[in-house]
């Protein structure tokens, strides 16, 4: 191949690399500041972390809400690193304790971009759907995971233990009630024996 002719292909791949490794920093950057604890990173704060200029970081997105939506895209990858198949076989008080301890890791994981989320969704549909789908997934791994003891229950019991496993109830044991990461991962526990348990002679 004439050297000559592949440069500018060559130049053109290297342009893209760039821009992929800026978005990524930039997005890695926001992501990292609300995990740190800053509720509402700004621009210059997020061109600070990343090394990216303001300048270039609007010419990767075209505003802070698209910044957002990338941000949401990057969350769910790490979301779903985490997340974890669990077995819905074996005694209930171990799939309880499972689910609890699980639940536990993640929720303490992603609580910092979740609470950025629940603020930006009400003018956001795009991150509104992404919260809309997390609570599906979730939803989901409660259904599977307790198939034995929600099989002959009604439909209003998966609801329940839905609730209570859910990031909301977590961040109330956490924030309003003011438990400890172990003391929340109990109460959780004992309120899904409490609405199960009963279930599990059904079957």
């Amino acid at each position: 191949m004439d050297p000559i002719a592949a440069a500018p292909d060559a130049a053109v791949d290297g342009r893209v690399q760039r821009t992929i490794r800026s978005r990524a920093s930039v997005v890695d950057a926001i992501l990292d500041l609300l995990v740190e604890g800053n509720p509402q990173p700004t621009a210059q704060q997020v061109s600070d972390r990343s090394g990216v200029s303001m300048r270039s970081i609007f010419r990767l997105f075209d505003d802070m809400a698209s910044l957002h939506r990338a941000a949401a895209a990057r969350q769910a990858e790490r979301l779903a690193a985490m997340f974890v198949p669990l077995s819905d076989e074996g005694p209930l008080a171990a799939r309880i304790e499972a689910l609890a301890g699980h639940r536990a890791d993640v929720y303490e994981a992603i609580t910092p971009v979740r609470r950025a989320a629940v603020r930006l969704a009400a003018t956001s549909p795009h991150i509104a759907a992404e919260l809309s789908r997390v609570a599906g997934m979730f939803r989901v791994q409660v259904a599977s995971t307790f198939r034995a003891e929600l099989a002959g229950a009604g439909p209003e019991v998966l609801d329940a233990v839905d609730l209570v496993a859910s990031w909301e109830a977590w961040e109330r044991l956490r924030v309003i009630q003011g438990l400890s990461v172990p003391a929340a991962t109990v109460t959780l526990a004992a309120a899904l024996a409490a609405l199960l348990a009963p279930t599990a002679g059904i079957n």
